[in-house]
C-alpha cells in the first residue's frame, strides 16, 4: 500500500465517520421532536384526568348527599 492509497483510505474513513455523526445528530433531533409532542400529550392528558377526577368526585359527592334526603 502506497502513500496515495492510505491518504485515500484515511479520508473514506473520515468521511464515514462524519456521516455517522450527521445521521446520530439527525437521528437524536427527531427523538426530541417526538419526545416533546409527547410531553405535550401527556400534559393533554394529565389535564384531562384531573378534570374527570372532579367530575366523579362531585357526582359521587351529590348521590351521597341526594341519599341523605
Amino acid at each position: 500500500m502506497d502513500i496515495g492509497e492510505l491518504v485515500q483510505y484515511l479520508n473514506r474513513m473520515s468521511s464515514s465517520i462524519s456521516e455517522i455523526g450527521d445521521k446520530t445528530s439527525s437521528g437524536l433531533q427527531d427523538i426530541e421532536t417526538r419526545l416533546s409532542n409527547l410531553n405535550s400529550t401527556l400534559t393533554i392528558t394529565n389535564v384531562l384526568l384531573i378534570v374527570l377526577i372532579i367530575v366523579i368526585a362531585i357526582n359521587t359527592f351529590l348521590k351521597w348527599k341526594n341519599s341523605k334526603n
